[in-house]
């Protein structure tokens, strides 16, 4: 990441950095690189960001919230700065405090964006209006939605075309995926002081027959908060204890409690399924492996909040909960 000085915003010389995106995709490279991406704008917010494309021939869920996240942190503190100078509300996001070069973006790439609703938040100029049940990237102001979110993970995203569930086992993985942004609003935007949005982005592959959704917060990561709360001295057996599913979210604990990321049936569901469950907190990326344990791992970055990304295969099985399994009377044939 290189970076020169130039312009001047409120009448204060700004540090103007250029950032060439790589490809980013759903591997353990490109949450390494995203981890370092987070450390280094949030260490320098106040300064004028350009993301440039030309070098970036993909970009997958994972990448695309972390860089929502980050337009939207840089959004959100700025807002901040300039109340505290007395400026008013009314240069709330401007232009040059993020921008985008997309001169040397790929086609393909472009168009993937539109669909995805991206540019409708970060960028509107090359946004494309679509409605209100499209599947892609969405950023959320209010934990109000729940109903919203609800709907849109069960009529839009994971529907019986993509993947055969039981109606018991879909209704336990859609809850345990609204849990995702419970956790989201709880351990990670109640104490923020920018107010910043929960985002998310998800997709189908048809080619792939695959379904992704990856969800973030930046408002501080929960093994810092697990540490608070406990006697736990490591950051990575703290991240292991969040990951428990006895330690996981409960709307009804007390606010100072850490909220956990158990997960439950969606993990048990993710290791029959071959799909990939993986959760990246401050300096630590979580993965689970074909016998659903955890395999945990330090990035080179801090994420500053918490990233959940799952990525289901839509094969042609039929999935159910075990408990769902009668038994059988009469003869086989």
């Amino acid at each position: 990441m290189s970076s020169n000085k130039s312009g001047v915003l409120n009448t204060q010389e700004k540090e103007r950095i250029r950032i060439p995106l790589p490809s980013i995709r759903d591997d353990e490279t490109g949450y390494d690189y995203l981890s370092k991406l987070v450390s280094f704008v949030m260490s320098k917010p106040e300064s004028l960001y350009i993301f440039d494309f030309s070098r970036c021939s993909t970009i997958t869920h994972n990448g695309l919230v972390v860089l929502g996240g980050i337009c939207n942190y840089l959004k959100r503190y700025e807002a901040g700065v300039t109340l505290t100078r007395g400026f008013g509300f009314g240069s709330f996001f401007t232009p040059i405090k993020v921008s985008f070069d997309i001169s040397g973006m790929n086609s393909i790439l472009k168009e993937r964006l539109q669909v995805l609703g991206f540019w409708n938040y970060v960028f509107p100029d090359h946004g494309v209006a679509r409605n209100e049940n499209y599947i892609g990237y969405r950023e959320h102001e209010t934990v109000l939605e729940d109903s919203e979110i609800i709907a849109h993970l069960q009529d839009g995203w994971l529907t019986d075309e993509k993947v055969s569930l039981s109606e018991a086992l879909k209704g336990e993985i859609i809850s345990s995926i609204y849990e995702v942004f419970v956790n989201a609003y709880g351990h990670g935007l109640k104490d923020n002081p920018n107010h910043q949005s929960v985002i998310s982005c998800g997709y189908y592959e048809p080619k792939e027959k695959s379904l992704s959704l990856s969800v973030l917060d930046l408002g501080g990561g929960i093994v810092n908060s697990v540490q608070s709360y406990t006697s736990i001295s490591s950051k990575e057996a703290a991240l292991k204890w969040a990951l428990e599913v006895g330690n996981s979210t409960r709307t009804d604990s007390p606010p100072d409690v850490p909220r956990g990321l158990g997960f439950g049936i969606l993990k048990d569901f993710i290791m029959v399924n071959g799909g990939v469950l993986r959760i990246c907190t401050d300096s630590y990326m979580a993965t689970i492996d074909s016998s659903g344990r955890y395999i945990t791992e330090k990035v080179s970055g801090c994420i500053g909040g918490t990233l959940v990304s799952i990525t289901v295969r839509c094969d042609d099985k039929h999935y159910r909960l075990v408990s769902e399994d009668k038994v059988p009377t009469g003869k086989y044939f």
